[in-house]
């Protein structure tokens, strides 16, 4: 009759010393638990605020180095002024990132942009709407036929691009018999980048305002919506009977446009045609939208990161300037720049 009560106890002791031991066992488990979520909250806030952190401390590296030339509002403002076509073609060329795609054409596209623009003012007596106008649209125009060869035809945009870049370059050569060309030029077209609304010259706001454009693009829009949606998951969008093809082509476009515009303006800014006008400017656009994926650790194409890209390599090369660097240094900068985000994007991949 007490043989129950006993095994009861024994039963009863033994469940008892199980849970003590569980209980030491979570007492040694929580706070590990703990110090890796706390491990894990460092490295993604680390991650997500680097670039600027870095970017401040770059400034702030400058300005302590050359008060009286870097931390000035003019200087502020040149730089501004210097980021806006790095900020054209750069946001521009984030659409076509964005739907998993390249293009190594729109430094010549720029040029053959430029090119129209010129011999509308000089050979046809136009005026500056008529340029500008002509200027854009060729851009737009040669950007849309190398997205169709992509998209519809489904050759290699490395390939496209690359060929049709000195396909444009040929035309443009060909157009203006590879010489400056000067004369003739329009005095409203030349002075439109003198005008400084606000302080803040035109060129500036020109730039914001596309980057607002496409930003509204992608954020408020079915179209831009599809554009993301088709660089991070092609095969869901293509069971989502999304359009691949015009919206790929539609990315390009984007990319004349921005090359279009930058045109108009570098052409205003020298008050003339220069051949292959737009050497020189293929890396910082990429430096710009590359950057931006490491800009909050968003991870991908986004416009707001390419802005702030193009404005963290434009404040480098001006305070590099400043404080008498070797002109050759930003290349390197800028070079090993790309390399590091790429790798640093491939292994967060």
């Amino acid at each position: 009759m007490h043989a129950m009560p006993e095994t009861q106890n024994s039963a009863s002791i033994e469940s008892e010393e199980g849970v003590g031991v569980n209980r030491k066992a979570d007492d040694v488990r929580v706070p590990a638990a703990k110090t890796a979520g706390t491990r894990t909250w460092i490295m993604n806030a680390a991650e997500k605020w680097a670039t600027i952190v870095g970017f401040a401390a770059i400034v702030a590296f400058f300005w302590a180095k050359a008060p009286d030339t870097f931390g000035t509002v003019d200087n502020f403002k040149a730089i501004l002024d210097q980021a806006a076509i790095p900020i054209l073609l750069g946001v521009g060329l984030t659409a076509v990132l964005a739907v998993a795609e390249f293009d190594l054409s729109f430094p010549y596209v720029l040029g053959l942009s430029s090119a129209a623009a010129t011999l509308v003012m000089t050979d046809h007596q136009g005026g500056p709407v008529a340029a500008i106008v002509v200027g854009i649209l060729a851009a737009v125009a040669a950007n849309m036929i190398s997205g169709y060869l992509v998209a519809q035809q489904r050759v290699s945009s490395f390939v496209v691009t690359l060929g049709f870049g000195f396909v444009w370059l040929g035309i443009a050569n060909g157009l203006t018999d590879s010489t400056v060309i000067s004369q003739g030029m329009n005095e409203t077209f030349i002075n439109l980048v003198l005008h400084r609304p606000l302080g803040i010259t035109l060129a500036t706001w020109i730039a914001v305002g596309f980057a607002l454009l496409v930003a509204i693009l992608f954020r408020w829009t079915v179209a831009g919506r599809n554009i993301m949606a088709v660089g991070s998951n092609p095969t869901a969008s293509r069971l989502a009977g999304l359009p691949l093809d015009r919206i790929r082509i539609g990315a390009y476009m984007i990319l004349g446009l921005g090359a279009g515009i930058a045109a108009m303006i570098i052409t205003s800014r020298q008050a003339q045609y220069t051949p292959n006008v737009g050497a020189g400017l293929f890396l910082s656009p990429y430096v710009a939208a590359f950057f931006g994926m490491s800009v909050l650790a968003v991870r991908r194409f986004n416009v707001f990161g390419t802005v702030v890209g193009a404005l963290f390599m434009g404040t480098l090369q001006t305070g590099l300037v400043i404080i008498g660097s070797a002109s050759w240094l930003y290349e390197l900068i800028q070079g090993g720049a790309l390399l590091v985000i790429l790798l640093i994007a491939r292994r967060a991949a």
